[in-house]
């Protein structure tokens, strides 16, 4: 007795000098080690209370952006894509944003020969995209030309696509792309040779963006079937909030949700400025709870006219991302932490952007199968701590700020709950998590050799093959309730995913959304 009391004594003397952070706040990764080992580590304290405003997670939160190009490849691999989508599927359709970049070089249907900077979708195209949209059920959103077409050829590929694609697959057109950040100087670079390119925006602005909206709307919503129109896909919502209140002051007709593109870091960068890719600035809170931050005025300026606002882009790293930080572990970590943080700030929907050619790409497939790199098993840890009618609920975490731990939980249906624990840190961490379990907990480690591995990776144990099929031996840990709450040792540098049982209503967290 007199030893438990001193062990007590201890957990709570080392907790005090920490500092308590309330609200959803993120942990880490468990593992086991000797009990010498395990009582001289730091230690960090994981509370849920039983009432408080959880978040309902939208079903089809997390989804895929992509290119026009990159259709016809990922058609020609079905079986592949198949094994991604499942793998990052946590409940309901997946939602596929087809655009980017790509959509302003895309025509539909010429009647003339066009220029090679153009991509041309062609009903060729669109039986690939039927072909994916059949198979696995996906829902797409397709960005619409607004730098080299006219509302006229919009007009006639949405015709082409709502014809060709199965009923209510269509989730929108999204009308440009980050015409926040337009240069005339870069376009005149890609169509420069070109014959029959479309004369060029000189500029573009917040009030031109709101009248072109307009005139697109007019010719998309005199179609047989009203469509749901979303906008303006801004690459800067916090530097460019003129661009969502200009639309949203005059005339937005059919404009069903506001969209924005997120990446806290970017390739074209130069080193030194604080937006360069690094390891450790990927690994930071300014690259998740202050990417976070910076969707705030979005959020708020899209409730007041009631309409969800969706990260339709979204990585770790922009401008192709940069080799030897956007393809390495340190985006594994990064990934859910960012995505929780998106939900948590208000976002309806998460697209991350996935670029066969890119470095930042969380996967490709091709001839030799598919090629998994560590963002991808990032994405599959998130989609494993959610579930049907999943809720984020609140919690609070002790623990010294220099731990760099995260935590985040998650009541899935009735009586399950997650608790993810990632540990940005280089320190192994035992966490106690005070939760009301019923028996014990098991728990399953997302781990890496090093936060610059760019492979061997393995969630659970297991690692991604060339087929996409999850391989080796499934890895769980069974953790019983300790003096403390139930023990978890955390490697540095991973992250672990934690699920229990806990009686119906122990966790009755209001629902605000």
């Amino acid at each position: 007795m007199a030893a438990a009391l001193v062990a007590v004594l201890v957990l709570v003397l080392a907790l005090s000098t920490g500092r308590q952070h309330a609200g959803v706040r993120p942990a880490a990764p468990a593992t086991a080690g000797a009990p010498s080992v395990q009582s001289a580590l730091p230690l960090a304290v994981v509370r849920i209370p039983a009432q408080g405003a959880a978040i309902g997670v939208p079903r089809s939160f997390l989804g895929i952006s992509t290119e026009y190009w990159t259709i016809p490849v990922w058609e020609k691999h079905l079986s592949l894509l198949g094994q991604v989508l499942s793998s990052i599927t946590p409940d309901g359709p997946m939602l596929l944003r087809i655009g980017g970049s790509s959509a302003d070089q895309t025509r539909w249907a010429p009647t003339k020969e066009l220029p090679e900077w153009v991509f041309e979708t062609t009903p060729a195209w669109l039986r690939q995209l039927r072909s994916i949209v059949n198979r696995f059920g996906v829902r797409v959103i397709l960005n619409l030309n607004l730098v080299t077409a006219t509302p006229a050829i919009a007009v006639r590929w949405a015709r082409a696509a709502e014809a060709a694609l199965p009923s209510e697959s269509i989730v929108g057109f999204e009308i440009g792309n980050e015409g926040d950040i337009y240069s005339a100087a870069s376009w005149r670079r890609i169509t420069a040779g070109g014959s029959g390119s479309t004369a060029l925006p000189t500029r573009m602005t917040a009030s031109g963006y709101a009248s072109s909206y307009r005139a697109y709307a007019k010719r998309l919503l005199a179609m047989d079937r009203g469509v749901p129109l979303l906008g303006p896909a801004l690459s800067n919502p916090a530097a460019h909030l003129s661009w969502i209140s200009d639309l949203l002051a005059g005339p937005h007709p059919g404009l069903r949700a506001i969209t924005v593109h997120r990446y806290p870091l970017s390739a074209c960068s130069r080193p030194g400025t604080n937006t360069f890719p690094t390891i450790a600035r990927v690994l930071s809170e300014r690259a998740t709870a202050g990417m976070a931050r910076t969707i705030g005025g979005a959020v708020r300026s899209a409730r007041r006219a009631r309409l969800p606002v969706r990260l339709t882009e979204i990585n770790s790293v922009t401008c192709g991302g940069r080799k030897g930080v956007s393809n390495t572990f340190a985006t594994a970590l990064w990934a859910p932490d960012a995505l929780f943080e998106l939900l948590r700030a208000g976002a309806s929907s998460v697209a991350v952007h996935v670029r066969a050619d890119a470095i930042n790409m969380a996967f490709s497939l091709a001839r030799h199968g598919l090629v998994a790199n560590p963002l991808l098993f990032g994405l599959a840890l998130f989609a494993r701590t959610l579930g049907p009618s999943s809720q984020l609920l609140p919690l609070t975490l002790q623990a010294r700020p220099a731990l760099r731990l995260k935590a985040w939980a998650v009541r899935v249906g009735a009586n399950a709950l997650h608790v993810l624990l990632i540990n940005k840190g280089t320190r192994a961490v035992r966490v106690f998590l005070r939760v009301p379990a019923t028996g014990s907990v098991s728990a399953q480690q997302l781990l890496a050799p090093s936060a610059r591995a760019t492979s061997g990776v393995t969630l659970g144990g297991q690692r991604l093959d060339a087929q996409g099929h999850w391989v080796g031996k499934p890895t769980t840990q069974a953790i019983a309730l300790g003096a403390g709450g139930y023990p978890v040792i955390v490697r540095g540098l991973s992250a672990t995913l934690v699920t229990a049982t806990v009686p119906v209503g122990s966790l009755a967290a209001r629902h605000r959304r």
